[in-house]
Parts: structure tokens; C-alpha cells; sequence
């Protein structure tokens, strides 16, 4: 009996332990959302949230208070999305690739789509058909923007980067056999001060270089480890690259270079105290990297009751030894 009586002491520390060790969480409730996509505004500490359901776009103070600011069902679903602060503009990916509410037979697979919506306005003022530059089926997953204004957009079901400048003119940048997949390819893109772009291969797990100039010269990154699953990219102040993956996985993992990006190794990981919730994107926020939580894995189980709330979390890494 003493014994049993000391496990179950055991027991309810090690859980204790487990809520005690979790990070900041700023949590949100927004019914039927379904974030995907991340942007935080380093000026007013307020994210942009993307909406895989519905579409719309969201913002969400430090308090955690959800406010609609824009609304299209033309859109769909939303996914990857980035703030331009200059222009204070926030890109958005759009597409019809699996889970909206506003689904139909002429969209689904085959949108492909990126808007910039005013943060002042609150107002459409930009809006680039992405799907009319190819054939086949689409999903624009996520997009990053290089030093001069550029942007550029993963494609998961095709393979190939899209480009469009900063007069809106829109292209088909890199296509290559390394892209393709059965069925997600592409989906994490980060730009590299350096002057090139990373991306990650949802299925395969690799992350790939592609040269800036030379939109055709694609390598593989010599990496310890795949990561299947692999989602959102950003890089941090001090050129690491920061990977999210999801599919049961849930950690962030932090990626350096010595070598230009020909190998990398990890050096950081999110500690599996953190209990992430199908992670999807992170960022610079109140002067630390938070990851959105987005529960999407929910959408394929029937069996599971819709959650109304989400979060962004902080994520403290344990250093690789």
C-alpha cells in the first residue's frame, strides 16, 4: 500500500511538472477559424491569424482578444501570410484545397491565390491569380518576401515557387522534380539574407536551397534528419532557421549553418513538456519566438468536437549538446 501511495505521489508530480513547464500561451477563441497562418506586427504586438474554414482574417491582441478584420468567402481558406510593415500591407495565401466552408466544384484544388489587405484600411488592394500561370491542381501554402518587396509562394500540389514583384506581376520562378510529391509537396518558404530561399518538402522531410539568381539551381540541404511534416520556416536575427513540424511530431526545431546552407545541423528543440497542438507557423513576438497552435488535424477526425479556441505559444529551446 505504501508503495502504490508513493507512485501515485510520483505521479501527480510528474504531471504537475508537465503544467508547470509549459510556456506562455496566449490563447483566443474564434469558432469555426481554424488558424493556419501567423503574422505578427512587431510595432503593435498584435498577430494576424488565417482562417483554413472561413477565409477571413483575424487579429488578436496580447490579451488574447479575436476581432474579425476582413472577410471574403471568395477566399475560401486562408493559410500562410506574411506583413509587409513598410508598406503596412499583410499578404495572404488563398486556395481550395481541402476544409472550407465556401468549397466548390470550380475551386476546389485548382484556386491559387495571393491578396494584400491594408492593416489601416482594412481593405482589399491587391489580388493575384496565381492558378491562371499553369495547369493542373493548387494549393498556395506559404510565402516569404525577399529584400526588395519581392514575394515568393510555395505550391503544395504543384511543383513550383511562384514570384510575384512588387508591381504585382506574378510568375512561375522555380520549377523543378525536387518539388513534386503525391501528395503535399512544397509548403514552408523562408528568404535567407544571404540572398537565397529555403523551403521545406512537406512529405519528403528535406529541406531544399534554391539560388536567388538562379531560380533553376536547386539543392538539397545535407541535414542529420528529415522532418515529415515539415511546415512553416522562419529565420531568426542570428541566421538560424527556425522549422515547425506537425503530423504527431509537434515540435519546433532550430536549424544552423556553417557552410552557406550546403549542410545544416539542429541545435535547438522545443521540449516535448511544451505539448504543442499541430503546430503550423511561428515568429518575433514580445521579444520571443511564439508558435500558433492550430488544431487542424482536428478537420480529419470526425469523432473530435470542433474547438473554439487556439493559441500561440512561446518556444524556449533546449539546446542540442
Amino acid at each position: 500500500m505504501k508503495k502504490i501511495f508513493i507512485l501515485l505521489i510520483l505521479s501527480a508530480a510528474l504531471q504537475l511538472n508537465l503544467v508547470l513547464a509549459q510556456t506562455n500561451k496566449i490563447t483566443f477563441k474564434a469558432p469555426k477559424v481554424y488558424p493556419e497562418g501567423i503574422a505578427f506586427d512587431t510595432r503593435s504586438n498584435i498577430a494576424y491569424v488565417s482562417s483554413v474554414k472561413t477565409g477571413t482574417i483575424g487579429s488578436v491582441d496580447q490579451q488574447g482578444k479575436y476581432s474579425e478584420i476582413f472577410a471574403d468567402n471568395g477566399l475560401k481558406s486562408t493559410f500562410g501570410m506574411k506583413l509587409d510593415e513598410t508598406n503596412n500591407r499583410l499578404w495572404v495565401c488563398a486556395g481550395d484545397p481541402n476544409h472550407s466552408i465556401y468549397k466548390e466544384p470550380s475551386t476546389f484544388k485548382k484556386m491559387a491565390r495571393v491578396v494584400a489587405i491594408d492593416i489601416n484600411s482594412r481593405k482589399k488592394v491587391m489580388d493575384v491569380d496565381l492558378a491562371a500561370l499553369s495547369e493542373g491542381n493548387h494549393f498556395p501554402n506559404d510565402l516569404t518576401l525577399d529584400n526588395k518587396g519581392n514575394l515568393y509562394i510555395t505550391d503544395s500540389f504543384s511543383p513550383m515557387i511562384y514570384k510575384v514583384d512588387a508591381a504585382g506581376k506574378a510568375s512561375v520562378w522555380s520549377k523543378n522534380e525536387l518539388f513534386k510529391s503525391a501528395s503535399i509537396g512544397l509548403n514552408g518558404i523562408a528568404y535567407h539574407p544571404d540572398g537565397f530561399i529555403l523551403v521545406a518538402h512537406n512529405t519528403d522531410g528535406c529541406i531544399l536551397k534554391v539560388d536567388i539568381n538562379d531560380p533553376a539551381k536547386v539543392e538539397k540541404v545535407n541535414i542529420e534528419r528529415f522532418f515529415p511534416g515539415a511546415d512553416g520556416l522562419w529565420i531568426d536575427n542570428k541566421k538560424n532557421l527556425i522549422l515547425v513540424q506537425n503530423k504527431g511530431v509537434n515540435k519546433v526545431f532550430m536549424l544552423s549553418s556553417s557552410d552557406k546552407w550546403k549542410s545544416a545541423k539542429v541545435v535547438g528543440t522545443s521540449p516535448s513538456s511544451e505539448l504543442l497542438q499541430n503546430p503550423t507557423t511561428c515568429g518575433w513576438f514580445k521579444n520571443n519566438i511564439y508558435v500558433l497552435n492550430s488544431k487542424i488535424n482536428e478537420l480529419s477526425d470526425s469523432s473530435i468536437r470542433p474547438s473554439d479556441e487556439f493559441s500561440f505559444q512561446q518556444v524556449v529551446f533546449k539546446q542540442k549538446q
